[in-house]
């Protein structure tokens, strides 16, 4: 089957398929699945998928831009070294997924399930991970320079070395996690300080 782009699919079944090197932009996709396919070093862009389905596709060194994943599954999905530009990922979850090497520039990422993953070393500047369930994440040496990370689990992840200056924390208990070698600005050191349960004036 050939996935055209500028082209509207529902309820399709696109599993097992080789979609190796697919050039695809401008389309719309509802309630598909792409179970086990192969759609490694894709060009996907301004397209947008919808409740569909990717678990245990190969998606490896894929180019995706200004494309939207909403409430879409990744379980066990093989996303090595592809790169999201400017994409929205709302309410998608990566289950068991390799994420290795996985480039974030921009974007909203916020209410995924990124749990457990290796994120270490990447800038995710500029990032919104509002409400998005980062819990034991490897963020080591991580820049999360203005990213939104409001009321975003951090619950158990490693964060030495992290910059978080200039990021927007509100709604974490700053108390309950490692902050050892994390970079905090001002508003971030106010933050922690009140949430010691400490008056500032």
């Amino acid at each position: 089957m050939k996935i055209k782009s500028n082209s509207k699919y529902e309820d399709f079944n696109f599993n097992d398929l080789d979609l190796k090197f697919l050039e695809m932009q401008k389309s719309t996709f509802y309630n598909c699945t792409f179970i086990n396919s192969d759609m490694n070093e894709a060009n996907i862009n301004k397209c947008e998928f919808i409740n569909c389905n990717f678990k245990s596709s190969r998606i490896n060194a894929s180019d995706i831009n200004n494309s939207a994943f909403l409430n879409c599954e990744f379980g066990f999905a093989d996303l090595f070294n592809a790169k999201f530009t400017d994409c929205k990922m709302v309410g998608s979850t990566f289950d068991e997924s390799n994420l290795l090497g996985v480039l974030i520039i921009r974007g909203d990422w916020s209410y995924t399930n990124l749990k457990f993953h290796d994120f270490s070393k990447l800038d995710l500047s500029n990032v919104n991970l509002t409400r998005s369930d980062l819990t034991g994440c490897n963020l080591e040496n991580v820049i999360f320079n203005k990213a939104k990370l409001i009321y975003t689990n951090l619950h158990k992840a490693k964060l030495s070395g992290c910059d978080l200056r200039e990021a927007y924390i509100e709604g974490i208990n700053l108390s309950e996690l490692d902050l050892r070698n994390v970079k905090l600005d001002i508003a971030g050191c106010i933050l922690l300080a009140t949430s010691f349960g400490v008056k500032v004036e």
